[in-house]
């Protein structure tokens, strides 16, 4: 088995790397951080070399050393046993079994039971749900907000007093948003009604408890029709050029171009969202044999759903732009990691001047809180997925055919979008009557 450990290139918000793994099982290759951070020069020939250091966590280097070579013997040895080749997602999920962390521990030294049981519904559920990578994360952090909440706590700690200070706890100690705040509950709720039906708790509180979260809906962030097409058709400048441009508030600023080519696939690879309504992990799995005619086949990673979706001459016209061009695993597209795209996207969307000002209003440890920023800088990848629904809905075709397109199952998940869509028409006849009157 080849496995190795890196530093990523990119330093995070205090200076320090990323540590990186990439392995290779089987012929089955995994590439995934493993939780730790350093800085550059105290790593070398895969190992902390300094003695006495630690990072901004608090995490010793003897500790993250321990962490490398037991991830390296976990693997050996799994690969050992191993008679057939892995899944890509049995590797995920192998990887963040090993890479848990035993902060929830009692005096003995030994796991709380409550502990062990949620780990034990991790593995159940990840399984029976085919869970993706990031959901299986997301679990691994609401676990470490239970640890530090309370590293000894208990099923009878969940009553209504209970539920309410480990929500206070999340609030104002912790100081998440109370979209963030509402999530964990939730994740709580499932937990604990999983541990019921188990009969694994005797606490039932949460079954009938109903707090109070201040949640306000996030604006809905797209390009209109004259963006959309003013970045498909915009001549990004060569390496280098400096570039004049204004803030939302009329102040003069300059950017350099960094890196043409990065921009060019991001732009094409947004673009084909927004004419598909695909998502980012939909779309970085199409293959050439997914394309057939004038139809695109998908099947969509979040809900599993085979979708055939009609390919207008926009889409069809990024296919032909790379139909000569060979791709690893037969893949249609250039694609480049969702984190990456991410920030072209918003560089792009800067260098078109996509600078309206977008207000955000939400609440943290109780205060609320507004934020105005460029609307470039709230475009990420799904915006390509909004724009193409938005644009749909507006354009007056109905909804449920654009279900049939997006995979949604129900209006619930549509309602945002029919709001922006109406929102849109009523200005459209806005302007209409302005016009006739003049």
């Amino acid at each position: 088995m080849a496995i190795r450990f890196y530093l990523d290139n990119r330093p995070n918000k205090v200076g320090e790397h990323p540590i990186r793994v990439s392995m290779c099982v089987k012929g089955t290759k995994l590439i995934s951080t493993i939780g730790h951070s350093v800085t550059p020069e105290v790593w070398a020939d895969e190992t902390i070399i300094k003695a006495k250091y630690t990072n901004s966590k608090g995490t010793s280097g003897k500790q993250i050393n321990a962490d490398i070579m037991r991830l390296k013997a976990h693997f050996s040895e799994y690969e050992i046993n191993l008679t057939d080749r892995p899944a890509k997602m049995e590797l995920q999920l192998l990887l963040t079994a090993s890479l848990k962390r035993d902060s929830a521990i009692n005096i003995s030294g030994k796991t709380t039971v409550l502990f062990k049981h949620l780990d034990r519904f991790i593995s159940e559920e990840s399984l029976a749900g085919q869970w993706a990578y990031s959901t299986i994360r997301c679990w691994n952090t609401f676990r470490g907000h239970l640890a530090k909440f309370n590293p000894f706590i208990t099923y009878d700690c969940f009553d209504e007093d209970g539920i309410n200070q480990f929500l206070a706890f999340l609030r104002y100690e912790q100081k998440l948003t109370e979209k963030t705040v509402k999530k964990i509950y939730t994740h709580l709720k499932w937990f604990l009604g999983w541990a019921i039906r188990k009969r694994l708790c005797k606490e039932t509180t949460i079954n009938v408890y109903r707090p109070k979260f201040k949640v306000l809906e996030k604006p809905v962030i797209f390009l209109t029709k004259e963006e959309l097409l003013k970045l498909y058709h915009f001549p990004i400048p060569p390496r280098g050029t400096v570039v004049n441009l204004r803030d939302f508030e009329g102040r003069r600023y300059t950017k350099t171009v960094k890196c043409r080519e990065a921009l060019i696939k991001t732009r094409d690879l947004f673009c084909f969202c927004a004419f598909t309504s695909l998502r980012y992990s939909d779309m970085a799995k199409v293959r050439r044999t997914d394309i057939n005619d004038n139809y695109l086949y998908v099947t969509t990673q979040k809900t599993n759903d085979r979708i055939p979706i009609d390919l207008n001459a926009f889409a069809k016209e990024i296919i032909e732009k790379y139909k000569n061009r060979k791709f690893p695993e037969g893949l249609a597209l250039p694609v480049i990691s969702n984190q990456r795209m991410n920030r072209h996207l918003k560089e792009l969307c800067e260098l078109c001047g996509f600078n309206e000002p977008i207000s955000r209003v939400y609440f943290r440890s109780g205060q609320r809180i507004c934020e105005t920023h460029a609307k470039w800088e709230l475009i990420g990848t799904h915006a390509g997925r909004r724009t193409f629904i938005c644009f749909a809905l507006s354009s007056g075709i109905p909804p449920q055919v654009v279900m049939k397109w997006t995979g949604h199952s129900d209006y619930k998940t549509m309602r945002p979008y029919i709001d922006v869509a109406a929102k849109t028409k009523s200005e459209a006849m806005k302007v209409f009557e302005e016009a006739m009157m003049r």
